[in-house]
């Protein structure tokens, strides 16, 4: 009975949690401009990731999976292996989004994927480095429905989504450094 009463207790600490960051303002104004947004998420994907790059090109070195380097040195993508990569963060972006009325499922699983992207050497850091490509594409595929409100939703929503993220990258260097 006490993991019971654990596990509500624990669900009910990362709900008033989540409401530190966002409020049911900001998660309507979200899943409603994910609707369009979820209407090109390959385009919408890719031009995240080359706004990235764009910004912090030597982000590429981390995707070595899918590049490979030009005989003058410089790093170059597998436009096809971003593509399937950035389908993969738009559609777990769009679960994130579902996902925003309970807290526990969309913890657990943004601490996990921290956590895998430890293995990649992805720092705490870096994961601060995606919002403006993705701010900045939100607003080329919103446009005029691009609005402060949406802005400020979106910001508060990945403000939560980077806190998880971080916490399981954190714990994955650490599980990584006890091995």
């Amino acid at each position: 009975m006490g993991c019971t009463l654990s596990g509500i207790e624990d669900a009910n600490r990362e709900k008033r949690e989540l409401e530190t960051y966002v409020t049911a303002e900001d998660i309507r104004l979200v899943k409603e401009s994910w609707k369009i947004v979820g209407q090109d998420l390959d385009g919408a994907g890719m031009m995240v990731f080359h706004k990235l790059f764009e910004k912090n090109k030597d982000l590429k070195r981390l995707f070595q999976n899918m590049t490979h380097t030009e005989a003058d040195g410089e790093l170059v993508l597998d436009e096809e292996r971003l593509r399937a990569h950035s389908r993969i963060v738009m559609d777990g972006l769009g679960a994130a989004v579902e996902s925003l009325e309970d807290s526990v499922i969309l913890t657990n699983i943004l601490i996990v994927m921290g956590e895998r992207h430890a293995g990649y050497n992805v720092r705490p850091e870096m994961v601060s480095l995606l919002w403006p490509a993705i701010r900045d594409t939100f607003k080329e595929k919103l446009e005029d429905d691009f609005t402060p409100d949406i802005a400020r939703a979106w910001t508060h929503v990945f403000d939560y989504l980077k806190a998880r993220f971080q916490e399981g990258i954190r714990r994955g260097r650490n599980q990584k450094n006890e091995m």
